[in-house]
């Protein structure tokens, strides 16, 4: 989601402006999480509660960016196989049975009724869940059966709740048989980061206090983007010779007046992330190219632009 990509470096990006204009100016450091409350009425007052409740805001909400990404679409795709190539992932589960002619293989036709170990018989579920609390899955389980005849059934924990209860088995539905484990103890520390990381993105691992938060770091960005509109309204130019509904936008040529090692590092780092995240990728070229066909419109207005002439006598 695009949101989702940029929201982090917005957050950097907020962090870094309001350190670099508090230094500037020499205000006391309290000032960087504290609004400065002495501040005249307008711009200055908005901007530091803006500021101040933002950097509050930046751990949680880069947080939610990072444990977002993992499960999204493109970038979740791009984190998934960096971890296979780390060998971090999620450890898959067997679900073969030795000694079971594979799916399509042929076999004799059951009749008079459901045959032992298949999903439309009751008894198998409850054979396969006999045999999970007995492997110690306590707790609330999910029971998935075969896709095909002839492979095992999966029961998995469902407790997303710290602690969390997440093994998983694979059970033999006919004999009730374990045939393969995958412990969430076991799994490698990234795989582990990342699936709580996704349930307290959700508000589930930590139960209410993980949804007050999630509800307390809404209700902060929401102030935070409204204070945001605020300024650029007080920004706006007043005089009667120059008034705007808006405030002014940032001086062209930035990028330009960066120093060489600032580019030399950001253009490769931002077409990384761009390939690792393709929705902000996509996004700031087609930024890219609506701010230089608007620098190309300006000039070419200026060029076409008739000069006054100087008054006579000078």
């Amino acid at each position: 989601m695009p949101s989702i990509s940029s929201d982090a470096l917005l957050v950097v990006g907020g962090v870094i402006l309001w350190w670099r204009r508090r230094s500037a100016t020499r205000a006391r450091t309290t000032h960087l999480l504290v609004p400065d409350l002495t501040a005249r009425k307008g711009v200055r007052r908005t901007r530091g509660w803006h500021a101040t409740t933002g950097v509050w805001l930046a751990v949680g909400l880069l947080f939610l960016s990072a444990t977002g990404l993992t499960w999204s679409r493109y970038a979740g795709a791009n984190f998934g196989a960096g971890l296979d190539i780390l060998r971090a992932g999620t450890p898959e589960l067997s679900t073969t049975l030795d000694g079971v002619p594979p799916p399509g293989s042929g076999g004799e036709h059951q009749h008079g009724g459901a045959a032992p170990g298949t999903a439309d018989n009751p008894a198998s579920y409850d054979n396969v869940l006999t045999s999970a609390r007995s492997a110690g899955l306590s707790g609330p389980v999910e029971i998935s059966p075969a896709a095909e005849s002839g492979l095992a059934w999966t029961v998995a924990q469902v407790d997303n709740t710290w602690p969390v209860a997440k093994d998983r088995i694979a059970v033999d539905p006919t004999t009730g048989a374990v045939t393969a484990r995958s412990d969430f103890a076991d799994w490698p520390l990234l795989a582990q980061l990342s699936s709580l990381g996704i349930q307290a993105h959700m508000g589930l691992l930590f139960g209410p206090i993980n949804q007050i938060l999630l509800a307390a770091l809404a209700l902060g960005l929401l102030c935070v983007i409204v204070w945001g509109y605020r300024m650029w309204w007080q920004r706006r130019p007043t005089r009667a010779d120059r008034r705007a509904p808006l405030g002014a936008p940032p001086a062209r040529g930035g990028v330009r007046g960066l120093p060489w090692w600032a580019l030399l590092l950001g253009v490769p780092v931002t077409v990384a992330l761009g390939w690792a995240l393709p929705w902000f990728g996509v996004t700031l070229l087609g930024f890219l190219l609506i701010d230089i066909a608007l620098g190309v419109l300006a000039r070419r207005r200026r060029r076409t632009m008739p000069v006054s002439p100087a008054p006579a006598g000078r």
